[in-house]
């Protein structure tokens, strides 16, 4: 038993080791250099705007839902039936593009809130490091 616990355990750090801004957040902005947090606060800003510009990207996804159905009663009433139904198959293919977008965020980014985190941590550690 105890040793798939070290076997889980070792996995764990390693997927965290390749992500070391989850590393950061694990085990503390205290244990790295100044110039590591100042290279971790450069890569925590390019996740950040990355993820804005995901983010603000499946939203307008979402949002191109209804315009979408719109046309295609526009196009229905015009009596465009092939057209209105292309834009009809784009409704479903909005959402799982939403969906798969939501997914891929979680997997890449960890959630607004880990990115949030981390922000944190490393500028408290800075802002600490630079009163003393």
């Amino acid at each position: 038993m105890p040793i798939r616990d070290i076997d889980r355990l070792i996995s764990h750090l390693e997927g965290n080791a390749a992500d070391e801004l989850a590393q950061l957040e694990s085990v503390g902005a205290s244990y790295y250099t100044t110039e590591q947090l100042l290279r971790l606060r450069g890569q925590w800003e390019v996740k950040n705007a990355l993820f804005h510009t995901f983010q603000r990207l499946i939203i307008r996804i979402a949002a191109s839902t209804p315009i979408w159905i719109s046309v295609g009663f526009i196009l229905y009433f015009l009596k465009w039936a092939y057209a209105a139904f292309l834009m009809m198959a784009l409704v479903p293919l909005s959402f799982l593009l939403f969906f798969g977008g939501l997914l891929f965020m979680r997997a890449f980014f960890k959630g607004k809130g880990h990115l949030d985190r981390v922000g944190e941590m490393i500028s408290e550690e800075l802002n600490r490091r630079k009163k003393t």
